[in-house]
């Protein structure tokens, strides 16, 4: 008697693969739905907040939240053991020194803010999750890349209409009714060229400052020439950068260049023939634009320059480290919000390090940081992790700067090869699909 099982088989698969087929349309669809959403949020809808206490709730991290919240339930997320464990590390440290800010407040400290301390709980939050097999993160950087020319050209068009008696630098100037929920108030919104001039500094018409700008331009020409080996777009980087008239990017962009061979040397090829066109877009630029260029070479000496922006920045943190040095408080901080509200604040003077070290201690601050470079730190993508982490660094008022550390998420969780050695049903087909991609 012939047995009918290998037809039984035949149509069982059959039958199935239909549903194979959608759901995996299905995940992929909503996987790019999350990365737009997650960009546009981050990016294009950067200065629009809403106001609680005078602080800015931005309107990108109630949308990340809301995203990453669909993503687990619908199981295409699920939570980082090793993440959430070193966040959990922080969180008691940061909750045991709020109570020594409570319970023995420093003289030299006027109040605190609890609200400090939630905001980063529930900001840093999203860092413990990570996509299961079912999401499709091979086109991450794509739409990443495609958000950073959209800037780059609207930021251009920006700084030259305004010679035309086009200037569309702040939505708040443009139409003043928006003005209860936008950020700009808080921001550099009308960002002169130099003190007395009129002319205005680029900051890619959605982003709240011209630094903003210049460290997503920074960020773009290293994920489209690194990771996904195109070169042909630098020169529209190069040009806007130069209309935003900014530092932060490019000194981010150099020391994540210097850092780079020291924990990858597999592009050391790559990396040399970066700066081979970087140095020739910086001649070209010089030749090209002149004013524009001299005017960024000149804030090459600001960190000697005291009152200058560079100075307050990177300069005053020593005086404010040296206040608090040596006391045996500085092992669990003052208390979330101290920094601000310190008698030995210098306006303009924070950074994500400082802040961590003098609010919630050396074990506040060595806590969170390993949290942190475990939870964004791929070796696959080394340079971009390294860029994000100095640039977190670099930048003032990063550490409650949801737009930036969404962006971080986005491309160094949300990306394509986050965690090779997880094991979920229909990851082969996965990876297979995701390989062809690359």
């Amino acid at each position: 008697m012939r047995s009918t099982e290998p037809a039984l088989t035949l149509r069982y698969m059959d039958s199935a693969m239909p549903t194979t087929a959608s759901r995996r349309g299905g995940d992929r669809l909503a996987s790019l739905l999350f990365v737009h959403l997650g960009l546009i949020g981050c990016i294009c809808l950067q200065r629009f907040c809403v106001y609680f206490g005078g602080s800015p709730l931005f309107l990108c991290f109630p949308l990340f939240l809301a995203l990453v919240g669909w993503m687990l339930a619908t199981e295409r997320a699920e939570f980082r053991p090793l993440s959430l464990g070193f966040y959990g590390a922080f969180a008691v440290v940061a909750v045991i020194s709020a109570l020594f800010a409570v319970n023995a407040p420093d003289p030299r400290i006027e109040g605190f803010s609890l609200a400090s301390l939630l905001g980063i709980l529930i900001l840093y939050a999203g860092l413990t999750i990570r996509p299961t097999a079912r999401f499709d993160g091979s086109q991450t950087f794509t739409i990443f890349i495609f958000y950073v020319r959209l800037t780059a050209v609207l930021g251009i068009i920006q700084y030259l209409a305004q010679f035309a008696g086009v200037r569309l630098f702040s939505f708040m100037l443009a139409v003043p009714s928006l003005r209860p929920i936008l950020a700009e108030p808080l921001y550099n919104y009308h960002p002169v060229v130099a003190y007395g001039s009129s002319v205005l500094r680029s900051n890619g018409f959605f982003l709240l400052e011209p630094s903003i700008f210049s460290q997503l331009l920074a960020l773009g020409m290293l994920v489209d020439f690194f990771i996904r080996r195109e070169w042909r777009f630098l020169p529209l980087y190069g040009i806007a950068y130069l209309f935003t008239y900014a530092g932060t990017g490019l000194l981010a962009l150099s020391i994540a260049c210097v850092l780079y061979p020291l924990f990858d040397r597999r592009d050391i090829w790559r990396m040399l023939a970066f700066a081979a066109l970087a140095l020739a877009l910086i001649l070209i630029g010089a030749l090209a634009f002149p004013d524009q260029f001299g005017a960024l070479a000149g804030r090459t000496d600001e960190l000697s320059a005291t009152g200058s922006s560079a100075h307050a920045r990177y300069m005053t943190q020593f005086d404010v480290i040296a206040s608090v040095w040596g006391e045996t408080r500085v092992l669990i901080g003052l208390g979330p919000g101290a920094l601000e509200r310190a008698h030995f604040f210098a306006m303009g003077g924070g950074n994500a390090a400082l802040k961590l070290f003098v609010e919630y201690g050396v074990f506040g601050l060595l806590s969170f940081m390993t949290f942190f470079l475990a939870s964004l730190w791929r070796r696959p993508i080394a340079i971009v992790s390294l860029f994000l982490f100095v640039n977190f660094q670099l930048g003032g008022g990063n550490l409650l700067f949801p737009p930036l550390v969404i962006l971080a998420a986005i491309l160094c969780i949300w990306s394509d090869g986050n965690d090779p050695t997880r094991s979920v049903p229909g990851r082969a087909a996965f990876v297979l699909r995701s390989e062809r991609h690359r």
